[in-house]
């Protein structure tokens, strides 16, 4: 897989677990969750985007520090949401 992609499925899927994590709490009454989850909406929006059109979106063209740092934080995330830490 070539780094471009591996970028944004990174960015969308912190994007989605954001959203499993905000959503639940959001209410009127609390605008944290809802900010929350409005924001990782459009970053799923966006990031669902440069994969479906990845020639106009751009990413990382080769494997440096920005992919590794946005797939192991959204590996982190991952196992902060399944553990229960966040």
């Amino acid at each position: 897989m070539d780094p471009r992609r591996t970028f944004w499925l990174a960015l969308l899927t912190y994007g989605l677990l954001s959203i499993a994590t905000f959503a639940p709490t959001a209410g009127a009454s609390q605008p944290g969750p809802v900010a929350g989850t409005v924001g990782s909406a459009v970053l799923v929006v966006g990031a669902g985007y440069a994969l479906v059109r990845p020639d106009r979106a751009g990413g990382p063209e080769e494997w440096n520090l920005v992919v590794v740092a946005a797939v192991a934080g959204a590996a982190l995330f991952a196992l902060g949401v399944l553990f229960g830490a966040v």
